[in-house]
Parts: structure tokens; C-alpha cells; sequence
């Protein structure tokens, strides 16, 4: 089994999303995958932010970003080389997992 970093989601069995930010041989780093693709675009409240958003208004931030997973997984699940979806049980199986904790400060790799 080969888990792209960034790319793929692996799925816990209560539903739970994470994804890869780190792999040293055997280890793999998880983080939730909400908390690794709120980072993913920088949100200034803004004139453009109100354009490219505009369908969001009056909504919660944090739909724009559970919308990003909700494509995430549409897409791995197809395994149509947009990621693949994995199980948590197999990944761990087969790697040492570390989790970042969600509440621990993160600060993302791509940065």
C-alpha cells in the first residue's frame, strides 16, 4: 500500500477523514483531514472573497471548507487519480501512525 501525501484520505470506522502530511519509511503523520484543507487557501474577508464565495453567504466558514472534504472524498472514492481512499485499520496495519492532535497547534507542511 502506498498513501500519497496530501492527496489521499484514509477513513476511519466512525466516519472520521485524515490525511497524510508526513512519511518517513515505515511512519506516517495523520491529520484530520477538515483541519489539513482549511489551510489549503489563505481567507481574506474581502471584496474578491465575497465574489468567489458569494453562494456561501449567510452560511457558516466552516462549510466552505467541509465542502472541499465532501469533493475529497467523492473523488478518492472513484479512485480516478483525483487520490484514493483508504482504510484507517489497513493503513495502520501496515505503517506506524502518529496523529496530530486537532487542538495542537498546526502548522502545515505546505506552508
Amino acid at each position: 500500500m502506498n498513501v500519497e501525501l496530501f492527496k489521499d484520505l484514509i477513513k476511519d470506522e466512525r466516519g472520521n477523514y485524515y490525511v497524510a502530511v508526513h512519511k518517513e519509511g515505515n511512519e506516517l503523520t495523520l491529520v484530520n483531514a477538515m483541519l489539513e484543507r482549511s489551510y489549503e487557501d489563505l481567507l481574506e474577508f474581502n471584496e474578491e472573497f465575497k465574489q468567489k464565495y458569494a453562494e456561501y453567504e449567510h452560511q457558516f466558514i466552516g462549510k466552505i471548507i467541509m465542502d472541499k472534504v465532501r469533493h475529497d472524498v467523492v473523488f478518492a472514492s472513484k479512485e480516478d487519480g483525483h487520490g484514493r481512499m483508504h482504510d484507517l485499520g489497513k493503513v495502520m496495519s501496515e505503517y506506524r501512525v502518529t496523529f496530530i492532535d486537532m487542538i495542537e497547534f498546526y502548522r502545515n507542511p505546505r506552508t
